[in-house]
């Protein structure tokens, strides 16, 4: 009985010591807590692991290259076309290297030749369909200015020079074909049909090297 008596208190005892450190242990870790609350420290914060961010895999850019294409722009007399070399950054969209030749034209040419499109043209959008038509759509200031020429003459330059120089093959691009015809677009609309007064601008133009000093008959 002295035995079993002995073993009944040890056993009483450490439930007792168990307690008490348990006991401790929770004041310890309340008090803890509320010191990081006061620390504006979220007590589980330390428990949150933040979602590793997903590995992104892009394809490297095509690299650019320094390409000569062709301009046409009026001859001195602002009869004829004549070309004039440039130098663009060049892609692999048709598109966007359109998009800098035009850039180009609106420029203007840097010797004797005469612009055919006004500075202040702006291209509200350039988009390429099927079979090779490309859509250009320019800002008003390109009709102002077929309003301004008044001859059959001077807007079939304005026109053929932006068509003869987007569908040279210089600018085609590995992703898409080339440019086989040009739609205009004025402001987002076909150009009316009463105007320009000379030239359907309803339908797609395709190139005309007749324009072109040289080009033929």
């Amino acid at each position: 009985m002295n035995r079993a008596w002995r073993r009944a208190m040890l056993r009483r005892t450490l439930l007792w010591v168990w307690a008490m450190a348990t006991v401790a242990l929770v004041a310890c870790v309340g008090l803890l807590a509320r010191e990081m609350m006061r620390g504006g420290v979220a007590p589980l914060a330390f428990m949150r692991t933040e979602p590793k961010a997903a590995t992104v895999r892009t394809e490297p850019a095509a690299p650019m290259a320094n390409k000569e294409i062709t301009l046409y722009f009026a001859d001195a007399e602002a009869k004829m076309l004549a070309p004039e070399s440039a130098h663009i950054e060049a892609g692999d969209s048709t598109v966007e290297n359109c998009r800098k030749a035009l850039d180009a034209l609106i420029h203007g040419p840097r010797d004797i030749l005469t612009p055919i499109l006004p500075s202040s043209t702006r291209i509200r959008g350039l988009y390429m369909l099927e079979g090779g038509q490309l859509v250009v759509d320019f800002s008003i200031e390109f009709t102002r200015e077929l309003k301004k020429a008044r001859s059959a003459s001077l807007e079939s330059l304005m026109v053929y020079g932006v068509v003869d120089t987007l569908a040279n093959d210089a600018l085609r691009g590995a992703k898409e074909g080339g440019v086989a015809n040009v739609r205009f677009l004025v402001e987002g609309t076909a150009p009316h049909e009463s105007f320009p007064a000379h030239l359907d601008l309803s339908g797609p133009i395709k190139p005309d090297s007749r324009w072109i000093v040289g080009g033929g008959a």
